[in-house]
């Protein structure tokens, strides 16, 4: 009788191991997760205002020196088109440097009030963006590591959390060689 008992105590106990185990690595998985979903939606919040801010600099720009720029079109239609995230914010960053350049060949463009706006509210936004880029891939990082570890890759599996892809892709790839890693 007594063996029995000692036996379903130590049953009792490594169940409970077991489970506050399991609860542990589920809620860092999901933490991680809801850091970079978190991120990722400030990033779009922030890609829609940078796309706003090229829209209106260049109907500023058709306005003020009647300059009708192939790229702006691209975008929009990027944006209609429902394009990915990383394809938008490239483009947005090379309609960014046109719209600068721009700035310096007309003088009275520069000098414009609202496109001093638009050009210092495009910078804030773009901030926010990269620095929202490094938290999303930091997590991104945690979450990838600790996927590909036993047994929380199970628990992942379990609760169909995968891995996430990373937003500064070439950043990653270099802390990695950096760091010695093979990937």
């Amino acid at each position: 009788m007594i063996k029995i008992l000692v036996i379903g105590l130590i049953v009792v106990i490594i169940l409970g191991i077991v489970g506050i185990t399991y609860k542990m690595l589920y809620n860092r998985l999901q933490t991680l997760n809801i850091k970079i979903i978190e991120a990722d939606k400030i990033i779009n919040e922030h890609l829609q205002k940078r796309y706003d801010y090229v829209t209106n600099a260049a109907q500023l720009i058709k306005k003020k020196i009647d300059l009708d720029i192939e790229l702006f079109q691209e975008i929009k239609n990027l944006k209609e088109n429902n394009a990915s995230n990383i394809n938008l914010d490239e483009k947005i960053t090379e309609a960014y440097s046109t719209i600068t350049t721009l700035k310096e060949d007309y003088p009275k463009l520069g000098e414009n009030a609202k496109f001093k706006d638009i050009l210092n509210d495009f910078e804030e936004s773009n901030e926010i963006i990269e620095a929202s880029k490094s938290y999303y891939d930091k997590y991104a990082t945690s979450l990838n590591s600790l996927l590909s570890k036993f047994p929380v890759n199970i628990i992942g599996k379990i609760h169909k959390i995968e891995k996430k892809d990373y937003y500064n892709t070439l950043e990653i790839n270099d802390n990695l060689l950096k760091n010695g890693d093979n990937f």
